[in-house]
This record gives C-alpha cells, sequence and structure tokens, in this order.
C-alpha cells in the first residue's frame, strides 16, 4: 500500500511541477529552441551543413535530406 502512495505522490509531483512551468511563473526563463530556430532560418542566419560553419548566407536555401523527414 506504501508503494501505491508513493507512485501517487510522485505522479502528482511531476504535473505540479510541469504546471508550475507551463502556466505559472516559471514559464518566463523557458525558451522554445524550434521557435528561435525558425526565426533564424527566417533571417538567413540558422547554421551551415558544411565544418563548422557556423552561418548561413543569406540567399542560401535550408534543406533537410528525405531520409530526415521518415
Amino acid at each position: 500500500m506504501i508503494l501505491v502512495f508513493l507512485i501517487v505522490g510522485i505522479l502528482f509531483l511531476l504535473v505540479a511541477g510541469g504546471l508550475y512551468l507551463t502556466l505559472g511563473p516559471g514559464k518566463k526563463d523557458l525558451k522554445d529552441p524550434i521557435d528561435e530556430h525558425s526565426k533564424m532560418h527566417e533571417l538567413g542566419i540558422a547554421h551551415g551543413h558544411e565544418g563548422k560553419r557556423l552561418v548561413m548566407k543569406a540567399n542560401q536555401k535550408h534543406s533537410h535530406p528525405d531520409s530526415l523527414l521518415g
């Protein structure tokens, strides 16, 4: 019976923490990496796939191989 209370307690803490991060004051520190990446693509400064180059030229098009799209 103690095991059931322990599992329910852990689940409650996880749900409460998730709600705090999603809806509470904890959300102001979270960043959306997908949104930031797409904004960088719109500005033409996202990344390159060749070597260690971090910035792609503004006139370059970005694409991924079809094998990554699933």
